[in-house]
């Protein structure tokens, strides 16, 4: 990526972080202050991000859900995601992801009990084996998190890939006894940022025999580190195992340091200089809660048939005369298809036992395409289980309390019904980062559906694959979100001319933003 960005942007870069770090000085403290010591170059985290999403016109993705940073949309010159870090040159291993909720919820600590019960230094087969699975999980839901990532970028018609790199910034080390010629220095780093090649997984071992819970793997491209404690994924960035080999090996710039001879006497004497509040035009925001109910919002698609058939419509003839000529009677196949088309479900415990029954149906249909497409149509939402749309929750009282944030009138309510024309409802949501924009129409009972105008499948079957990674007729539930960290979505409203943007994200629960609507 770094030889790709345009010289010009990575000048004003540059310019940015060394002008930080020469005032270094008035952030460190010596232990002597008269000892001839270099000090490490000052980076802060967040002044980096946001020196780079200036430099190079990035959207910033450090939102919880994303497994990058930032993102830099060129167009056709190239979409990257970028994971952005900073450490020293002599630093080791890196945190770059955090499984807390999964290895609670699928109680990861049981595995690590197994292995150091057996008293063999996490060395034995049945050690590696248990290590092995663990890998191949954590691989499995950072993978999941990368892909879904990616997807936000592309878009829905995407033309190209994105490619997606670590960015580094590593300070040189504090020199206590500096020689003639030695220099405080950045240096620019760049790596892979690969999914995880679960094919070639390698267990390399646990850190250390009094710390069993914590082991290392290979997939041939990075070392990673799993620390149980605290559920935390780590990376070498170090281009290769060597032992003896430091971060600068991923250079790929190298930015010399000058420190500024008193940096308190230029803050003292730095000019007052007016500055007007950047402007980002945003009037409205709502960050919405996704809600996970069955046969709803994104598990629209999971609900019966709009239009079901009736008991001697000759769909049904057909549906029942091919399966029993194919499967024969013994299955039940008549009466379980009479319970799911005719039975009474009035409770949700009755609507789960049609689902299931459902379910089995379509399984023993799955190796005959002619009995599986007339099972999907009287059975389900159709052949292309893909029709959703966007939840918002608690929408009676949204639409109340908002009723023109979609568009002016589009929540006017009088009960539940939604009192303007369609026409008035209409209006364009574009998804960040991609940038790609879809037609949307409010709809339903309290207005609690945004609905795509004519892209409804398309969308449906974005959201669900890309995003959400669910395979066809798979419910979203509340632990997928929590494996991919994606439980909310932002949108925004704009005063010079925008449409309304939509991000997915995630919603810390100790510490909601003050726009969260649930």
């Amino acid at each position: 990526m770094w030889e790709n960005l345009e010289t010009s942007q990575k000048e004003i870069y540059k310019k940015l972080i060394t002008n930080f770090a020469s005032l270094s000085e008035a952030f460190a403290q010596k232990e002597d202050e008269t000892a001839n010591v270099i000090i490490a170059p000052i980076i802060n985290s967040k002044y980096q991000e946001t020196s780079f999403k200036n430099s190079f016109n990035a959207t910033i993705e450090d939102i919880g859900n994303s497994s990058f940073d930032a993102s830099i949309n060129n167009g056709n010159q190239g979409k990257y995601l970028v994971g952005i870090k900073a450490f020293g040159v002599k630093s080791g291993f890196q945190k770059i992801a955090q499984f807390k909720s999964s290895s609670q919820s699928e109680d990861w600590f049981s595995i690590i009990s197994s292995i150091k019960n057996r008293n063999m230094n996490g060395k034995s087969k049945e050690d590696f084996d248990d290590y092995l699975k663990l890998a191949s999980r954590i691989a499995t839901l950072r993978n999941k998190r990368i892909e879904s990532s990616k997807s936000q970028l592309q878009g829905f018609d995407y033309t190209q890939d994105v490619s997606s790199v670590y960015h580094v910034l590593m300070p040189s080390p504090t020199i206590k006894s500096p020689k003639k010629g030695d220099r405080p220095y950045i240096m620019v780093g760049e790596t892979s940022y690969l999914p995880i090649d679960i094919d070639n997984l390698k267990i390399l071992g646990p850190t250390s025999k009094d710390h069993l819970q914590n082991f290392r793997f290979t997939d041939t491209n990075h070392i990673y580190q799993y620390n149980s404690a605290d559920s935390q994924l780590l990376m070498s960035f170090h281009a290769t195992d060597k032992k003896n080999e430091d971060n600068e090996s991923i250079g790929v710039e190298k930015w010399p340091i000058q420190y500024i001879d008193n940096a308190f006497d230029f803050f003292l004497n730095l000019p007052t200089v007016k500055t007007t509040k950047a402007n980002n035009h945003v009037t409205q925001s709502f960050t919405f809660a996704i809600k996970t109910n069955r046969r709803s919002g994104f598990n629209e698609w999971f609900a019966g048939p709009k239009n079901p058939i009736k008991e001697r419509d000759n769909r049904y003839l057909e549906l029942v005369t091919l399966g029993e000529s194919i499967l024969g009677k013994k299955v039940n196949w008549k009466k379980n298809i009479d319970f799911v088309l005719f039975g009474d479900f009035n409770t949700s415990k009755e609507k789960e036992k049609r689902e299931n029954i459902r379910a089995v149906l379509t399984k023993q249909a799955e190796p005959y395409p002619e009995l599986l497409k007339k099972v999907l149509v009287a059975l389900w939402r159709g052949d292309k289980p893909y029709e959703v749309y966007i939840p918002v929750p608690n929408a009676r009282e949204f639409n109340r309390a908002y009723p023109n944030f979609f568009a002016t009138g589009a929540g006017l309510l009088e009960g539940s019904k939604l009192t303007s024309p369609v026409s008035t409802r209409t209006f364009t949501i574009r998804f960040m980062p991609s940038e790609e924009e879809i037609e949307m129409v409010l709809t339903q009972a309290n207005g609690k559906a945004i609905q795509s105008v004519d892209s409804q499948y398309k969308f449906g079957k974005w959201v669900l694959k890309k995003i959400f990674q669910l395979n066809d007729r798979e419910l979203l539930t509340d632990d997928i979100l929590d494996e991919l960290n994606i439980n909310a979505m932002c949108l925004k409203k704009y005063d010079d001319g925008r449409p309304i943007t939509l991000e997915f994200t995630y919603v810390d629960p100790d510490n909601e933003p003050d726009d969260f609507w649930k």
